[in-house]
C-alpha cells in the first residue's frame, strides 16, 4: 500500500479535461458524472444508474486521452451499520481475528462495484484515479455542521462550488448531490494539474491497483 506519496503535477500540466464520477453503491443509487475544462466550464453534467450506463459514458468520452478521470469510492451497502460500523472504521478490531472470514463483503468499507471497468480503462493508458468524497470535502473545508447529504448540506456544497471555487455556470435551483460530488471530483483533477495551488496532492493508498488521491493543505 502506498501512503502519503506526493503526486507529481508536471505530468498533468497539459490536461484539457477533468471528469468526476460520484459512483453510486448500487444501480438503485444514482451516479453523478461531470466533465469540466481547465477554466471550470461545465461541459457535461448528468446522472446514471447501471454500470452499463457508466461503461457507455466512459466509452463515448471523446477526450479521455487528454483528461484526468476521478472516481469516488462508493460505500459498501453490505457492510453492517450502527455502532459496530463506526468502531470498525477507527480500530479495525475484526480484521485481526483469524476465525472470521475476511473475504466477506460485510467487513469491507468500500464497494468493489465497477473496479473491473476502471482497471481496464487504466490499462489502456487513461489517467484514472479514485477519491474518498468525505475526505475530499474535509480537506476543502466543506464538512460543515449539517447532516451529510441533507438538503441544507447540498445547498451549502452547491453555494461553495459556485461562489468559492468559481463554477459560475451552476444554476440557482438545487442540483442532485451526486452531480455536485462529481463536480468536486472533477475539480480535484484541476488541483492535480496546477502547481500554483495551496494544496498538495498525495497518493493516500491504492484500491484495486488504482491510486486513491487525497489533499494536504
Amino acid at each position: 500500500m502506498i501512503k502519503d506519496s506526493v503526486l507529481s503535477k508536471k505530468h498533468f500540466a497539459n490536461k484539457l479535461y477533468f471528469a468526476g464520477i460520484s459512483l453510486g453503491s448500487n444501480s438503485t443509487n444514482e451516479t453523478g458524472v461531470a466533465i469540466i475544462d481547465k477554466n471550470k466550464k461545465i461541459i457535461t453534467l448528468d446522472k446514471l444508474f447501471s454500470m452499463e450506463d457508466v461503461r457507455f459514458f466512459l466509452k463515448r468520452f471523446v477526450g479521455k486521452q487528454n483528461a484526468i478521470i476521478n472516481i469516488a469510492l462508493p460505500e459498501n451497502p453490505m457492510m453492517l451499520n450502527a455502532k459496530w460500523k463506526l468502531i470498525s472504521r477507527e480500530y479495525q478490531l475484526i480484521q485481526s481475528n483469524d476465525l472470521i472470514n475476511h473475504d466477506s463483503d460485510w467487513i469491507q468499507r468500500y464497494s468493489h462495484r465497477g473496479c473491473d471497468v476502471f482497471s481496464d480503462l487504466k490499462s489502456k493508458g487513461i489517467d484514472v484515479f479514485r477519491y474518498d468524497i468525505h475526505e475530499l470535502k474535509s480537506s476543502l473545508s466543506l464538512s460543515g455542521i449539517y447532516k451529510d447529504r441533507s438538503p441544507v448540506d447540498c445547498k451549502a456544497l452547491q453555494s461553495a462550488l459556485k461562489y468559492r471555487f468559481g463554477f459560475k455556470e451552476l444554476p440557482s435551483n438545487m442540483l442532485p448531490v451526486s452531480q455536485l460530488e462529481a463536480i468536486l471530483g472533477a475539480y480535484l483533477g484541476i488541483i492535480m494539474s496546477q502547481e500554483n495551488t495551496e494544496y498538495d496532492c498525495k497518493v493516500k493508498a491504492k484500491y484495486k491497483d488504482i491510486e486513491v488521491i487525497g489533499l494536504d493543505i
